[in-house]
């Protein structure tokens, strides 16, 4: 190739492009899909890196790759539907329900234990929650998948089904085709995989001595990551969401421009409730903390997590909406430095 035509090439590609690529060639992911852009012009810059899938077979990624979302299943549906639940004035905030607020659950001040396998030996998802998940005062920020458990049937009871709800007052409104929490097999080949083997909760399990025998052992594609999620039919409110990166840049302009809720329940949602403890929480979403992901961001931020490896943050402020979704837990869940790669997405996406 002529020198100077390598030059162009090079010069064509984006900083975003060039910053993941070099992380895929490191070995943090296999693949990367972003979306970054306004709340009034939609997305500005997109891109697809990697392969979906890498093992056993190649798969690349494109813009149309499905992603399991993980935790943003937390406020980009379980905390979507609950404050629609407020804001039809069948709950309100500080409500109980199974002995805690609907605020607590929310912020993560409930005092529940940060996880449990709540597969293990046939349990009762929501009893096993109410009788043993409590192990620490309430009024800190602990986070725990189990708020959002709780919160799921709180939501099967308000609406008679979570999944149901999630499409109609959800998916349809904003006309996401492809935005699921059971993906049909016909989409798998546009699925990125995941773990092979549930290798990570196994070693959570052994840390509490507990004896499971029902892990997965091959590869996990087009279901969900998530244990306690997989066991409960796809979802149980922590997880389960699968989406493009369009499709979660679409639910996240939803709430900067305030589609499909009020104003005051935006704003109530996304301000700090937990301003003096360890941990800035709206109301199902997360608050910049200085950290290496969110140093960069105002204080009007807000966003989340998943393990792995997506994230959604909207700052007003700046008026950006950023999606980062990768699958750097396929073939294997290893440690990395995944907040600084967050954060220096940001900074280029603010750029």
């Amino acid at each position: 190739m002529p020198t100077s035509t390598l030059r162009e090439r090079i010069s064509a590609v984006s900083p975003i492009d060039h910053f993941l690529q070099c992380e895929i060639d490191l070995g943090s992911f296999a693949s990367a899909v972003y979306a970054v852009g306004s709340s009034s012009r939609g997305i500005t810059a997109e891109g697809a890196l990697g392969n979906a899938v890498a093992v056993p077979l190649r798969i690349p990624a494109s813009t149309a790759t499905l992603y399991d979302c993980a935790s943003i299943t937390k406020p980009l549906v379980t905390g979507t539907l609950v404050m629609m639940a407020v804001a039809e004035k069948r709950i309100a905030l500080d409500d109980l329900f199974e002995g805690f607020t609907y605020r607590e659950l929310l912020t993560h001040t409930s005092g529940l234990d940060a996880w449990l396998p709540l597969y293990s030996n046939g349990r009762d998802y929501l009893r096993t929650i109410v009788a043993h998940g409590r192990t620490n005062p309430a009024g800190r920020v602990i986070y725990s998948d189990l708020n959002f458990v709780l919160l799921y049937y709180a939501l099967e009871r308000i609406y008679g089904s979570y999944r149901d709800a999630a499409r109609e007052k959800i998916f349809a409104p904003l006309g996401l085709a492809d935005a699921t929490l059971a993906p049909s097999p016909s989409k798998r080949p546009r699925i990125a995989a995941t773990e092979w083997g549930q290798r990570w909760e196994r070693g959570m399990c052994a840390q509490r001595s507990v004896v499971f025998t029902g892990f997965r052992e091959g590869l996990m594609w087009g279901e969900t990551n998530d244990g306690n999620s997989f066991h409960h039919g796809g979802t149980a409110g922590n997880a389960g969401l699968f989406a493009t990166a369009r499709e979660v840049f679409r639910i996240a302009q939803s709430w900067a421009n305030a589609e499909l809720l009020p104003r005051e329940l935006v704003d109530e949602a996304t301000r700090n409730h937990t301003p003096d403890l360890e941990d800035g929480r709206g109301l199902a979403w997360q608050k910049p903390t200085g950290s290496a992901a969110t140093s960069m961001l105002s204080e009007s931020a807000y966003g989340h997590t998943g393990f792995t490896g997506t994230s959604v943050w909207i700052d007003p402020q700046a008026d950006r909406i950023m999606v980062l979704l990768t699958n750097r837990v396929h073939p294997c869940a290893a440690q990395i430095a995944m907040q600084r790669i967050r954060g220096e997405f940001h900074r280029l996406a603010l750029g």
